[in-house]
């Protein structure tokens, strides 16, 4: 038997989606004594692990599967979703915990933030269509503003007074960590680069 891994890729990258793939490493916030991250830390804030910059690529999406849930501290998304990485894409080197963003579907979102305490939003928007605040009775609409790289957001014009409780909605993209990365003999079949086989989850249930 003769596997083709350029057959392979060619394949992928004609039924593949996009995704922005970005790479993990340990922050090393660590408290020795514990060895759990700094809550306070500025780059990975808690989370124990920061991330490069974006590289986009192709993959093949075998199966997706997504449901919303309830826990005690509020609502949250479950779901796994597979991925097939061609040895051709950028996305062939990612590995556990990385950041995956799938840029071909996106997500409506709709939550509240206030202004001068809570300006950032915890995923990237693809769209932001609307923002409103009320004042006594009345509903006020704010104009639509510009999300940074580090998720807050800049407004030019009908900026929510400070202190005040705004909402923002629109469309934001699906993110994903990779979970874990499939073993497999497949890789090694002769020396071919087969393609790589990784399951990704909610970026919402990342460190649970």
């Amino acid at each position: 038997m003769q596997l083709d891994p350029a057959a392979f890729n060619q394949f992928l990258g004609q039924i593949g989606q996009t995704f922005a793939w970005r790479k993990a490493y340990a922050c090393p916030c660590v408290n020795p004594a514990t060895n759990s991250p700094n809550p306070q830390c500025p780059h990975c804030h808690g989370k124990g692990f920061v991330w490069k910059a974006a590289v986009q690529g192709t993959a093949g999406v075998p199966s997706q599967k997504v449901q919303r849930e309830f826990a005690k501290l509020g609502q949250w998304e479950s779901g796994d979703m597979m991925l097939t990485v061609g040895s051709d894409s950028p996305l062939y080197a990612m590995g556990e915990r990385d950041r995956v963003v799938q840029l071909n579907g996106d997500d409506p979102f709709s939550i509240n933030l206030r202004k001068g305490h809570n300006d950032k939003l915890p995923w990237t928007a693809k769209k932001i269509d609307r923002v409103f605040w009320i004042v006594g009775t009345a509903m006020v609409e704010g104009g639509i503003p510009v999300q940074q790289t580090d998720g807050s957001l800049l407004f030019t014009t009908g900026t929510p007074p400070a202190g005040a409780s705004y909402s923002v909605s629109g469309k934001k993209y699906s993110e994903y960590f990779v979970f874990q990365e499939f073993p497999a003999d497949r890789g090694h079949h002769f020396g071919a680069k087969l393609p790589l086989r990784v399951q990704l989850r909610r970026f919402d249930l990342f460190g649970r």
